[in-house]
């Protein structure tokens, strides 16, 4: 009985471990995007059957595995750490607060949660606020343009609202497009003055991993417009995957964007911290963003969204 529990275990660890080279190894396999964004969650499951085997006995097979394990955590935490680097290079000098920035996806189907978004974001503190999937907020955009006074995009109200950037100063150079043919104008940029500076702002929803090729366009797509901003930048949204995939840490990588100070779990709502943050905000220099937290209620939506304070270099400010 005790040999096919081990067994049983045995295989099911196998399995895993076939997972987890799908994810280190581009083997050209659909999905496999999908997978680098949990990659740590699998890990912990590998880690939990590495504990039964030691439990039942299966020492050696159990070491086997928690190489497997050091060998796929210390890859994907290598990512993170390089990453976490970039942000060290900029916040060796001392920082001066700039502004509060709001990305949520509010989910198009969340029609009855309108009001209590709109009341969130207005209470928020947020300067600048991207809704995605923004069709809850539609019949609320006049009471947001109160205090939110420059709107960039959903200025057809009869059509659905899809990307919207509300900002309490003046955007200018305003740009919406769409990124592949999968779904269109799902890419905003602008400028805007805050405190004396100008700061590009991005927002971005992306299509969802397992639309591979769709996937790596839209992220090319992006860099080109990320590329064709000069100076401070924000870029934030909802890019269903997390920040150490390959294609997100390689559009990071490609334009130096700098990471929060860590990734707060926005996806499945269920889940809690326990989830995956497919949802991201990332500055360039000088800018920095200081403090990130999700969102404590996701108000009816798949998604919590993301709240930061973000900063800008001494040596930098105004």
């Amino acid at each position: 009985m005790l040999r096919e529990l081990r067994g049983a275990i045995t295989a099911l660890a196998l399995v895993i471990t076939g997972v987890l080279v799908a994810v280190s190894v581009n083997l050209g396999v659909p999905g496999q995007a999908l997978l680098q964004s949990i990659r740590f969650h699998i890990a912990a499951g590998l880690l939990a059957i590495v504990l039964v085997l030691f439990l039942t006995g299966a020492w050696r097979r159990a070491l086997l595995f928690v190489v497997v394990f050091g060998l796929s955590a210390g890859e994907g935490a290598a990512i993170v750490l390089e990453q976490q680097q970039r942000r060290e290079i900029i916040g060796a000098a001392a920082a001066k607060p700039l502004f509060r920035m709001l990305s949520f996806n509010t989910l198009q189907s969340n029609l009855d949660s309108g009001q209590k978004i709109t009341d969130y974001i207005l209470a928020s503190g947020a300067d600048v606020v991207l809704l995605l999937e923004a069709g809850p907020v539609q019949p609320f955009i006049d009471k947001l343009a109160e205090t939110y006074p420059s709107r960039a995009g959903c200025e057809d109200k009869v059509n659905r609202c899809e990307t919207i950037l509300f900002s309490k100063t003046p955007l200018a150079d305003v740009q919406i497009r769409s990124m592949s043919p999968v779904w269109s104008n799902r890419l905003i940029t602008a400028t805007t003055v805050i405190g004396g500076q100008t700061i590009n702002l991005v927002g971005a929803h992306l299509v969802k991993p397992y639309f591979d090729d769709f996937a790596e366009g839209e992220v090319y797509v992006l860099r080109q417009a990320i590329q064709a901003l000069k100076g401070p930048l924000v870029l934030a949204g909802d890019f269903n995957a997390a920040g150490w995939s390959d294609n997100i840490d390689r559009l990071a990588k490609s334009e130096t964007l700098i990471p929060g100070p860590f990734y707060p779990a926005t996806w499945p709502i269920r889940a809690g911290m326990l989830g995956v943050p497919i949802d991201n905000m990332w500055t360039r220099s000088p800018l920095l963003i200081a403090h990130i937290s999700a969102m404590p209620d996701a108000l009816g939506s798949n998604h919590r969204g993301l709240i930061a304070d973000i900063s800008i270099a001494g040596d930098a400010a105004p």
